[in-house]
């Protein structure tokens, strides 16, 4: 099944920010090896480009958020009245991102992997705090800084909202 590319126009039921060639060309510069078969590759960048739509929380607003399948494209407002992305487009970064989340995941990385550990606290006086401790989602240090610039939030940070 041919993966079908969002290119910024929109595309009904992508899959994909990007093209299988330019996956390989990309990761070809980089001395990464492959599947043994383009579906293989495909699959494994259809869940980049699941993931890339699920984990992370990115500024401004989907184009279209009821056309459109995945984050992307998107109006991200700059502060001056202007658009700091294009808005017909994505993002080299983006794509970028795709191609990195694709080739973890061909090595092993479940992007969606359910969290388990055990709650610990620590204290300070009358201050407590609790947190999971035990495993944890992996540190994706290549993908966080290339969408560091689009995300609402820092990596591995949680919006916090006023009740």
């Amino acid at each position: 099944m041919t993966l079908t590319v969002e290119d910024g126009s929109i595309v009904a039921n992508a899959d994909s920010y990007v093209t299988l060639d330019a996956y390989h060309a990309y990761g070809e510069a980089r001395g990464w090896t492959f599947r043994d078969t383009d579906s293989e590759d495909e699959a494994d960048l259809r869940r980049g480009f699941d993931a890339l739509n699920r984990n992370w929380s990115y500024r401004g607003a989907q184009v279209d958020d009821l056309a459109q399948v995945g984050a992307w494209p998107r109006y991200i407002p700059d502060g001056r009245m202007r658009y700091a992305v294009p808005s017909d487009s994505i993002p080299a970064d983006i794509q970028n991102a795709q191609f990195e989340l694709a080739y973890l995941i061909k090595g092993g990385l479940d992007p969606f992997a359910t969290l388990s550990g055990v709650v610990k606290s620590a204290s300070a006086g009358p201050a407590r705090v609790e947190f999971l401790g035990g495993q944890g989602r992996p540190s994706l240090t290549a993908v966080n800084g290339l969408l560091r610039p689009y995300l609402l939030v820092g990596a591995g940070q949680s919006r916090a909202v006023r009740g």
